[in-house]
């Protein structure tokens, strides 16, 4: 997969945590099952360009750590709301940006390009309507 916005490795990253963030089961497909990380660029598209570049950066990084580390990382984010000082803002801002462009993706509607099945909003029973006024 290409991106104009991360590099291989930072991909990598975000499909491993994407996949400890949602494992899929046997109803729903897993983060990289269901290839939404294609359409990262969608998202990276909006952001500024500083934000992104380091981004990439961490998660190119986390690419190359072990799997129980990434796990570790994970759940002292969801806890970072109780850790004070700088080692806490920092979770907690990573806790945000990267719980918020995996779900953004998977929720998304945008499949990708291997996926065959049906997407985790029609599973749900999810729609969306725009009223117009």
């Amino acid at each position: 997969m290409e991106s104009k916005y991360f590099s291989k490795s930072a991909i990598k990253g975000l499909t491993r945590l994407g996949d400890i963030l949602i494992p899929g089961d046997d109803e729903f497909p897993s983060f990289s099952q269901y290839g939404c990380v294609e359409h990262v660029d969608d998202l990276a598209a909006y952001a500024p360009a500083d934000d992104i570049k380091d981004l990439s950066m961490v998660l190119g990084i986390l690419a190359a750590v072990p799997k129980s580390m990434l796990v570790w990382l994970v759940k002292k984010m969801a806890k970072a709301h109780t850790i004070n000082g700088p080692a806490g803002t920092l979770l907690r801002q990573l806790n945000v940006g990267i719980r918020g462009i995996v779900f953004s993706l998977y929720y998304s509607e945008k499949q990708g390009s291997n996926y065959k099945g049906k997407n985790p909003t029609e599973m749900i029973g999810f729609t969306l309507n725009k009223v117009m006024y």
